[in-house]
């Protein structure tokens, strides 16, 4: 079996997650604890970024939306975002 990958927060995420429903919060703890199990099967890369979110992926949960980097080399998942599918584009 595949160690999992790390996880690691950028305040940014920090900051969407403190404001979201417990309820959500915690099914969102679930989606990101499958993720660093299984990575493969939930990247969906996302397009037409800046430069300086090249490589940014997306992960869906309902209407939520958790944006993250994979790095397949040092196994490790940097959280980027969280928030509604509304919003989470808007400032990028």
């Amino acid at each position: 079996m595949v160690d999992p990958y790390r996880i690691e927060t950028t305040p940014n995420f920090e900051r969407g997650f403190k404001r979201l429903d417990p309820s959500i919060a915690r099914r969102i703890i679930s989606k990101i604890e499958r993720l660093a199990a299984h990575p493969e099967a939930h990247a969906q890369p996302l397009r037409n970024l800046p430069p300086d979110l090249a490589g940014l992926c997306k992960c869906r949960l309902g209407d939520y939306r958790v944006l993250f980097w994979q790095d397949d080399r040092s196994q490790v998942i940097t959280l980027y975002a969280v928030a509604h599918r509304s919003t989470i584009y808007k400032h990028l």
